[in-house]
């Protein structure tokens, strides 16, 4: 109270700045780091509350996340860090003061912008020394991906971090994945025995009772939890929020006005007897425009790998419903198929991913003869399921393997030329 009488007092000429500091030990703590050879990197994501802490002005309102960078170099050589390769659109310093410093004094803009200039983590690492600093990227709840690259002399290093961060409800959180199945009701397949056993699985979702039926189960993908986490949230996947009250307020509020959700809630799907262990999406332009999906863990390894049975379509349109606690439901694109193939698409670009297939599933759906969905939306689909499988090295695109088991453009063909048998008999 004392300090908003004193900027009342001195309006005119603005208030004066106190600056925050920076305790790096408490990052150090909270971060998580990585090494190799003759380089450690450390990072940490800096909250809502330890940005006022540390600048004494506050970054999240204006959409700013400060991420804590520490690299020590034991090289006889410089590196280089590369800040686009932690986000693409990232804050320069002084862009970052400009845009808090409004109400301060004169002086205090100085001072705001001195701090931030010299807060930055430096470009250059010399040999033998450790340094640290900040970057300041677009900000993201939930999770957020932290990817370093760092260039030497005829050699480079690329480190990614997946870090939790607080300021969202995220229905994941409801599910404890690690006691979803009992050890013994866990069976451990081989590549070709999960094939099989993919191919076996119920072709769609139900609803909770299990009277009627949903949207197909397309995908599957194999891994570990954390790597595909890192894998969706570095193409731009985000996890979904829980269904409350405020998640319902603001999913209205998107639809009213247009405006893009990103953690937009997802309603539930049952497969293997229960709703949806996670589900993320990949905004566009509103919220009427999104991709989005829906993941079960599956009482099946691979190898060690876990292995997930997903759901995935493309929203085009939203409309009014009472069937949903958000009184909202989404049109989905009929061509469920195209979803599937997009998702794969992403994945190769994230070098997640080392090998896919795809396997028969289900009957197929042509637009003759379309399946629908629990709210009625249609659906054509080959009757193909996508399988992934991932790995922690990188993989660049034109090394990701195809299985080649089935074809989708094989069916596709098909499809269409039953459409066109179809057309031509008819009077």
């Amino acid at each position: 109270m004392r300090r908003i009488g004193i900027c009342v007092l001195v309006l005119l000429s603005g208030c004066a700045f106190s600056p925050g500091r920076v305790d790096e030990s408490v990052l150090r703590a909270q971060g998580e780091s990585w090494h190799r050879n003759d380089v450690r990197i450390s990072t940490a994501v800096v909250s809502d509350q330890q940005a006022r802490e540390f600048f004494g002005v506050g970054l999240g309102s204006h959409g700013i996340q400060a991420i804590w960078v520490e690299v020590e170099n034991r090289a006889p050589t410089p590196f280089y860090y590369l800040p686009v390769s932690t986000d693409s659109e990232y804050f320069s310093p002084l862009e970052v003061a400009w845009k808090v410093r409004g109400g301060h004094s004169k002086s205090g803009k100085q001072a705001i912008s001195r701090q931030f200039y010299a807060a930055a983590m430096p470009v250059e690492i010399p040999p033998g020394e450790t340094v640290s600093g900040f970057v300041f990227t677009n900000r993201d709840l939930g999770m957020k991906v932290v990817n370093i690259t760092l260039l030497g002399q005829s050699q480079s290093w690329y480190a990614s971090f997946l870090h939790d961060v607080p300021g969202i409800k995220l229905d994941v959180e409801k599910v404890n994945l690690d006691q979803l199945y009992a050890e013994h009701e866990t069976r451990n397949l081989t590549p070709e025995q999960l094939r099989q056993w993919v191919a076996e699985q119920p072709c769609c979702t139900r609803n909770e009772e299990g009277s009627a039926q949903g949207d197909p189960v397309n995908f599957v993908i194999v891994g570990p939890p954390e790597l595909l986490l890192n894998a969706f949230a570095q193409r731009g996947w985000d996890l979904t929020e829980r269904i409350h009250g405020g998640s319902i307020w603001k999913t209205m509020k998107s639809f009213m006005l247009g405006s893009s959700y990103r953690y937009s809630p997802v309603s539930s799907l049952y497969f293997m007897q229960r709703p949806q262990d996670l589900a993320m999406q990949k905004a566009r332009g509103n919220i009427h425009q999104r991709n989005h999906l829906r993941l079960w863990r599956a009482p099946v390894d691979m190898n060690g790998s876990s292995v997930w049975m997903g759901q995935i379509s493309r929203d085009i349109g939203v409309r009014f419903t009472t069937r949903s606690p958000t009184l909202t439901t989404h049109k989905i694109d009929p061509d469920v198929d195209e979803a599937r193939d997009y998702l794969l698409q992403d994945m190769i670009l994230s070098q997640r991913l080392e090998a896919f297939g795809y396997v028969h599933a289900m009957p197929a759906r042509p637009l003759a003869a379309p399946g629908h969905n629990l709210t009625g939306d249609p659906y054509v689909t080959d009757g193909l399921r996508l399988m992934m499988f991932f790995h922690q090295p990188l993989t660049a695109a034109d090394r990701v393997r195809n299985m080649g088991w089935d074809s989708p453009d094989r069916d596709r063909r098909a499809m269409l030329e039953q459409m066109d048998a179809q057309a031509t008999a008819a009077p």
